[in-house]
Formats: structure tokens, C-alpha cells, sequence
């Protein structure tokens, strides 16, 4: 790489800018500071056609060496201001600048059609409005251009891309297969988004319900019932047990208001720690899988996202051990993550996937049954992914007789708290009328 000249000074140490294997001639190597700038061009393409982009490279003068080195004319050439984080808290809605299923379904179809890589990257990065996906797209692209393929440029970005993705790809480089793996992964990543859309989906109602209902508790046991109290003074009688305790609730939460904001967000925070901890994690999901109901929904998610995955890449040509050791990161539940670990390294000796999964005491019997059929007959691939959908099947059957409980359930909770207040209310006026007569 070429020697740059912005250098800054820190602690009387020359440093240069972005890396460089040789810094003004000195033979010292320097480390990469910052990003390397992106630049916006305009140039002639094939036949004049007019064509815009963006490219990263470390100066101005290089980025007009890439351009013309790609037989292309630049017309303008202009550096992007950087963008600077604002202060104060962010949220990024997803998790990820780019989202999977689209990507590699974009992807998928221009390779299909022909397109290199390179143009099939530089599509994606210009139709994309997120500042931090074109960035990202940009570096990829730039370490294809580079002599890096594609897996690699990929798997520098974990963050991004995970390394189901990178291993897919790698084979499709592999074996010329890229725009069948492709098409394969943006299949998988559409599935688990609906699946995960569907749940959000029958989940939402509920605790729209709860929320409103909590809401709803409060304003009445803060709000309005300090109002009334003084009308039940008046009336010189005996209250009843219920709006005493509805009293003595009042009062505490008006008096201590900032005391059960800050006990609130202490427990939250507390149980947000707690759960990074490997052993509180493995704990709550173990405690999960036990709960009736719930915890037969949350391995059958599992077992479906496990079988998917694991079908997906022997199918790709992928060998059973490496495709365990891709799968389990991606695995929710810690209980079963931590038996797909003991699976890969028991594996690797010889023992059969379907006797493990036997052993382990959390997968069901079907699913032992099919991958013993699969691995039998040569065919464990199309069994595993006949498994998922099986379960994917059975789960969104499974979520809809839950939530289909759960909502009356909540709202039947909720009506027994506000009628408990509204009763305790109304109580002592009954009294006070008898009296009166």
C-alpha cells in the first residue's frame, strides 16, 4: 500500500493516519486509525451511459486510480463529510444495518442473472439508505476488489454477517454453487423472520392489554383515590376491609412514589445483568423448557431453527460436525446450545447425530426418529429440513391455542384488579346510603 502523508502527532510518536506498510519512506509499520474516507463519483460507463456510486479508499488519488482502472471515465469526484455520532442514546430498530433475508435474496437473483459479485454489491450499497449499510457494503466490496473472496470479506464484518452466512458462501465459492446458496440462505433467513413475525404478531395484543390495564390501575389508585379519601373521613363510619387496603396502597404509592421508580428500575436492570451471567442463563432457560405449555413452544422453536440450519448446511456440503459447530451459537436456549457443544465434540469420534439427540433428554422422540431414518437411508439432509417444517408447522399451531388463551386470561387478571378498586370505591358509599336511611 502506498505511503500516505496525514499524519498526526500523539505523545511525541509520528503515527500515520490509516495504515500503511511503509509511513514517508521510513520502513516503520504504522497501525489504522479511523475508517478509510468514502467518496461519491460520477462517471462514464459503458456506451456514455452516466453512472453514480460511491467507493472507499484512502485518498483522492487512489480513488481516481480504482476508477479508471475499472475502464471508467470520472467525471466528478468529491469526498462525503463524515458523519459524527450524536450525543445521547440511539436506538437501531432490528439489530442490524442490513437485514439478511433481503440481502441475500437481492443477491441471489443478480448473481442468477449473471452479474459478478462486485456489481451485484455496488447495486446493494447504492439502493441502500442506511449510512452504516453502505459503509459496510462499500468495505466488502473494496475487499473483493482487493483480491479477497467474498467468505473473507464477509467474515470481516461478524457483526453484520453471521458465520452461517460466511460458511454458505464459501462453498458456493467453492463449488460455483453461489447463487444456489444463496438462494438457499434467503429462503432460511425469510422463514425465521415470519416465523419470529408471527409470534411478535400474537404476542402484541396481549400485552397491549396488560399495559393498559397496569396503566389503568394506577392512575386510579394515585390519582383518584386520594380524592375520595377525604369523603370517606367524613362519613364518620367504619370502612370496609377492601378500601382500607386499597387506602394503605394509595397512600404508600403517593408517599414513596420515587422510592418504587428507582426499586423498578433497580429490579430490571438487576434481572438484565443477572441474565448475561452463563450460569443465571442456563438456569432460566432450563426452568423454561420445564414450564407446561411454554416450554413445549419454546423447544419446538428450537428444534425447528436447529433442524433447519443443520439441514441447510449438509446440504450444502458442509460435514456434520462443522455445520454443529456453526449451528450452535445461533441457538437461543443455553440448555440446548450447550448440548448441540457436547454433540459436536462426541461426534467427531464416530457416534451416531440420532443416538446423541437420544441421550440428551430434550429433543423429542420424532425428531430421533427422523434423523435416524435420514441418516439410514443417505438422505439426512432433506429429513432434517422435513423436521422443521414439521415443527414450524406444529409451532404456529401451538402459538395460536396460546394466545388464543392468553389474551382472555390477561384480560380476566386486568378486570379483577380495576373491579377490585372500583369495588373498594364503591363500597363505602353503599355504606354511608344504608346509614343515611
Amino acid at each position: 500500500m502506498e505511503a500516505h502523508t496525514h499524519l498526526t502527532r500523539a505523545n511525541g510518536i509520528h503515527c500515520c493516519r490509516y495504515f500503511s506498510d511503509n509511513c514517508l519512506g521510513t520502513g516503520i509499520r504504522y497501525w489504522r486509525r479511523g475508517p478509510m474516507p468514502t467518496y461519491s463519483y460520477k462517471v462514464l460507463g459503458q456506451e456514455s451511459a452516466l453512472v453514480e456510486g460511491t467507493i472507499v479508499a484512502a485518498n483522492r488519488r487512489e480513488a481516481l486510480h480504482r476508477l479508471i482502472e475499472r475502464g471508467q471515465h470520472p467525471l466528478d469526484l468529491q469526498e462525503q463529510a463524515e458523519r459524527t455520532p450524536r450525543a445521547g442514546f440511539s436506538l437501531q430498530l432490528g439489530g442490524r444495518a442490513i437485514r439478511l433475508a433481503t440481502f441475500t435474496r437481492q443477491l441471489a437473483t443478480l448473481s442468477a442473472s449473471g452479474s459478478p459479485v462486485i456489481k451485484g454489491l455496488a447495486v446493494l450499497a447504492e439502493q441502500s439508505r442506511d449510512p452504516k449499510a453502505k459503509r459496510i457494503l462499500g468495505e466488502v466490496t473494496e475487499a473483493v476488489q482487493g483480491g479477497s473472496t467474498f467468505a473473507d470479506a464477509l467474515a470481516q464484518h461478524p457483526e453484520v454477517f453471521p458465520p452461517l452466512l460466511t460458511s454458505m458462501v464459501r462453498v458456493g465459492e467453492m463449488g460455483g454453487s453461489l447463487d444456489e446458496q444463496l438462494q438457499q440462505l434467503s429462503d432460511l433467513y425469510e422463514k425465521e423472520e415470519s416465523l419470529k413475525g408471527e409470534v411478535q404478531a400474537a404476542l402484541a395484543y396481549p400485552a397491549l392489554v396488560l399495559v393498559l390495564g397496569i396503566l389503568s390501575a394506577i392512575i386510579l389508585v394515585m390519582f383518584f383515590i386520594p380524592r375520595l379519601e377525604s369523603i370517606f373521613e367524613t362519613a364518620g363510619e367504619a370502612l370496609p376491609t377492601p378500601t382500607r387496603i386499597l387506602l394503605a396502597i394509595s397512600h404508600f404509592s403517593t408517599d414513596h412514589t420515587v422510592l418504587l421508580i428507582v426499586m423498578f428500575a433497580a429490579a430490571a436492570v438487576g434481572i438484565r445483568v443477572a441474565l448475561r451471567s452463563p450460569k443465571v442463563r442456563l438456569a432460566f432457560d432450563r426452568f423454561k423448557l420445564r414450564v407446561p405449555w411454554l416450554g413445549t413452544l419454546v423447544r419446538n422453536l428450537e428444534i425447528a431453527r436447529f433442524t433447519r440450519l443443520l439441514g441447510t448446511l449438509t446440504h450444502a456440503g458442509i460435514s456434520i460436525v462443522e455445520a454443529l459447530r456453526i449451528v450452535q451459537p445461533v441457538l437461543q436456549n443455553q440448555a440446548m446450545a450447550i448440548t448441540v457443544r457436547e454433540m459436536t465434540s462426541r461426534i467427531s469420534t464416530g457416534e451416531r447425530l440420532s443416538d446423541l439427540l437420544k441421550q440428551s433428554g430434550i429433543f423429542t422422540p420424532l425428531s430421533v426418529q427422523m434423523v435416524a431414518t435420514g441418516e439410514e437411508t443417505g438422505y439426512l439432509d432433506q429429513m432434517l429440513v422435513r423436521l422443521a417444517e414439521a415443527y414450524d408447522r406444529e409451532t404456529a399451531a401451538s402459538t395460536k391455542v396460546m394466545m388464543s388463551l392468553l389474551a382472555p386470561a390477561l384480560i380476566l387478571f386486568v378486570a379483577a384488579i380495576v373491579g377490585f378498586i372500583l369495588v373498594s370505591m364503591i363500597l363505602p358509599i353503599f355504606q354511608l346510603s344504608t346509614v343515611m336511611r
